[in-house]
Parts: structure tokens; C-alpha cells; sequence
């Protein structure tokens, strides 16, 4: 059944569903097209078509639906595929090669899970060259498998758009840290860096509260306190922790060919070091004695100084769980909180040190290169606000000078006025050494 009228919006919307599928063609018009039809199906669903003769045959081109596909822009489409038909094009043909194309590109694409198989075998080269460390492909393999790889291993890398980037960095923050969130931004603006599109290019880190927590004298007391029940190894670790302000990748790893035990220096070879290059840490008689004494301890040809051969990298290693040396330590120390974020962190040994370091009077160049950083700056923007009384003297010094009001300190008087300011046991125990 055909039949033929003007198509208007109206007389299109007043069709009801047929008891047999049938067509109406779009004639009397000022617009109407020649071939262009509607295909009115039993189900009620109505079709925007375009017949016309290709080579001497009749070609059928679906349109879209109404109203979804509008009359105007129907016929606008119908005149568009007259236009190349009468240029020897056939749509239909030029539709299955796209799609033919497209089934292949995404044949080939690559998942993300392939992206970051290519993007690890890169960086394994670039550890041979040493332009980067193995500790941190190891971190990294460690936030793709815990973070990433559940939620998008099997996605193509070409499937992944800047509003899917975002929702999955939006779901990273809802259930960790802004640390694992910037890392995790980090590593996938390296993998896509050389894909044709980077939806994360554009996405940036959030802003990172640092944290400060250092131990104070009596929770040294009571780590100190809880070592004496560690096996040998797990005390002397956190000693040499302690004790030398490094970070815990370098302890955990240190070699025997890295101490010179004449000068008292560990020289951290390059490939450790996240600053490019060597870094030489004075070792102070506390840490040189439990050096001297693992050294006589220790199997011939022992290659680290913390050694652990059951483990698959030959050396001791952090475990968060609570059978881990730290955990126990820290229990047994009363560091340890239920709060996220309260509990005392390794790392928090390093900044323990640096902090007394500053406070005591230590300068801040000397507490940079003591923790081996790249840049001043970055040691000044976490310890500097701990030498303010030092900066508080001295400019109360300047200022008596310039108002007239100063007057000379002789070394006594000094003397005088910082033993006044000793605690009761420390005047005691300065009694005891005069």
C-alpha cells in the first residue's frame, strides 16, 4: 500500500498505527524531494527513507526516525545522497566501508591494560639508561594493579573520553587519599602522553595538605622502648632510619659496597636517588657501631645489609598489614590509631630527625642536603617555619641596635642565662659532667 501527500509536521503526527506496514511518499509540497518516503510499520514506529536508481539499480538509504529526524532535515539529507549518487556514489556502499573501517581500527586499538604493558616496557629501558629508578616501577606496577587496572584494564584507550578521565579521577578521590589521586593522575597523563588524544591532559592535581607529623622526645622514648623486643634486623632497620633521616627505599636496600666504613659515609648510588644523582650521608658512631656489628654477623658475600632471602628482592621490605615488624612496633610503642592518618609512618622518622635538626639550630642548607633534596626550597617549605625563634633572636638583636638599646653579652652571662633556662634533670645531669 503506498500513498502520496505533502509532508507537514502535523499530518505526520495524526498517522496511527496500521494493521499492515505501508508507504507514503512526500509529493505536492514546495520542498518535497523525489524518492523521499516514510515507512509506516506495523509497530507503529515511522521511518524516513530515500529510494532512488545507482547504476541502473533502485537504492534504499534509511533516513531516521520521525520526529527524531525532522522533515526538513529529511529532505536536506535526501538531496545530499541525490548529489553523490548522481557523482557515481553509492551511500549504502560508502556506509559498509565505513563501518568495515571502524571494525577494524577498533580490531587493532589497544586496550589500556596493552597501553600500560607498552608504557612499563618503556620505562624498563629507561632504568637500564638510568634515567629512572626500579623503585619507582615498582610503585608504579603497585597503583595500577591496586587502583586502576579493576576499573579500566579492558577499556580502549580511544573509548576513554575527558568526561570519562574525569568521573574516574572523581571516583579515585571518593575512596582515597589526594596523594593516590594525584599519582594516579600522574601515571595516566605519562601513559596517554603519546597517544594522539590525552583525556587526561587537561585534568589537574588537587591541592595536597603535607603532613607534619614529627615524634616528640617521649614518643622517641617509647619507639626506642618497643625496639628492644624487634628481632636484631627489624631494631637496627628503624635505627638506621632514625638515626640517618633517609628515605626507607634507600635503607631498606643498602648494599655493603655502599658504606665506607673508614670515612663513615653510605654514598646512595644514583639509581636510588630521585634527584639524578649520588648522595653522600654522614653516618654518626651510633649508626657506624650497628653497621660494624651486622658486618661481622653477616653471611660471606651478603649483598645487603638488611637482608631478607626469602623475599623475591633479597631484602627487607615495609608490609602494611598487621603481622608487619612496623605494625608491632608501633602498637607496642602506643603510635598507632584507629584514626586514618593519625598512626606514625615510617616516613615520619625521616621527618622526625630533619624537624629536631632545625629546631636545635641546625640551618636549613644543612638539613637539605642531609635528606638529599633537589632543591633547597622544597626543605624550606617544610622545615623553615621551625627555626622562627632562632629568626626571632636575631632580629630582636638587630632591632636593639638600631633603637640603641642593646647591650653586649659576655660569654658568662650567656652561659648563665641558658643554664637558667634548663629543666631541673638536665641542670643535674650538667652537675654530674663538670
Amino acid at each position: 500500500m503506498e500513498q502520496e501527500i505533502p509532508f507537514t509536521k502535523r499530518t505526520l503526527e495524526k498517522l496511527e498505527k496500521p494493521t499492515k506496514r505501508y508507504k507514503i511518499y512526500d509529493i505536492g509540497h514546495k520542498s518535497s524531494v523525489k524518492g523521499l518516503y516514510i515507512d509506516v510499520l506495523q509497530s507503529g514506529k515511522t521511518i524516513f527513507r530515500f529510494r532512488r536508481k545507482h547504476l541502473g539499480r533502485a537504492v534504499t538509504i534509511s533516513l531516521g526516525d520521525f520526529p527524531t529526524i525532522t522533515i526538513e532535515n529529511a529532505r536536506k539529507l535526501a538531496l545530499k545522497h541525490a548529489a553523490n549518487m548522481s557523482q557515481g556514489l553509492n551511500p549504502n556502499e560508502e556506509k559498509k566501508k565505513q563501518i568495515h573501517q571502524a571494525e577494524v581500527e577498533r580490531a587493532l586499538a589497544m586496550s589500556v591494560a596493552q597501553l600500560f604493558e607498552a608504557y612499563v616496557a618503556e620505562f624498563e629501558l629507561k632504568i637500564k639508561t638510568g634515567e629512572r629508578r626500579e623503585k619507582s616501577l615498582r610503585d608504579i606496577e603497585a597503583l595500577w594493579r591496586k587502583h586502576l587496572a579493576p576499573k579500566i584494564s579492558s577499556i580502549l584507550i580511544q573509548d576513554i573520553t575527558p568526561v570519562d578521565a574525569s568521573n574516574l579521577l572523581k571516583k579515585l578521590i571518593s575512596k582515597n587519599s589526594v596523594a593516590i589521586h594525584n599519582k594516579c593522575l600522574s601515571l595516566l597523563k605519562s601513559m596517554f602522553n603519546e597517544q594522539e588524544k590525552n583525556p587526561f591532559a587537561k585534568i589537574k592535581k588537587l591541592a595536597d595538605t603535607k603532613r607534619e607529623r614529627i615524634l616528640n622526645q617521649l614518643e622517641v622514648k617509647n619507639l626506642l622502648d618497643a625496639l628492644n623486643h624487634e628481632l636484631p634486623i627489624y631494631k637496627d632497620v628503624i635505627m638506621v632510619l632514625l638515626l640517618t633521616g633517609q628515605r626507607k627505599s634507600c635503607v631498606f636496600t643498602m648494599e655493603w659496597k655502599e658504606i665506607d666504613h673508614q670515612r663513615g659515609i653510605w654514598i646512595i648510588p644514583t639509581s636510588k636517588m630521585k634527584v639524578k644523582k649520588p648522595h653522600a650521608v654522614p653516618l654518626t658512631t651510633e649508626v657506624m657501631e650497628i653497621l660494624k656489628r651486622r658486618s661481622n654477623e653477616a653471611d660471606k658475600g651478603e649483598k645487603y645489609v638488611f637482608p631478607a632471602p626469602r623475599t623475591k628482592l633479597g631484602h627487607i621490605t615495609e608490609k602494611s598489614g598487621k603481622g608487619s615488624f612496623w605494625w608491632r612496633i608501633t602498637e607496642r610503642a602506643g603510635l598507632r590509631s584507629d584514626t586514618k592518618g593519625e598512626s606514625v609512618t615510617i616516613h615520619d622518622l625521616r621527618r622526625t630527625i630533619a624537624s629536631w635538626s632545625v629546631m636545635r639550630g641546625g640551618n636549613i642548607q644543612t638539613t637539605s642536603k642531609l635528606l638529599g633534596h633537589s632543591d633547597i626550597s622544597i626543605t624550606a617549605s617544610t622545615y623553615a617555619h621551625l627555626d622562627i625563634e632562632q629568626v626571632r633572636a636575631e632580629l630582636g638583636i638587630t632591632t636593639a641596635q638600631l633603637m640603641g638599646t642593646y647591650q653586649h653579652e659576655s660569654k658568662v652571662d650567656r652561659l648563665v642565662r641558658e643554664i637558667e633556662q634548663l629543666s631541673e634533670g638536665e641542670k643535674r645531669e650538667l652537675l654530674n659532667r663538670v
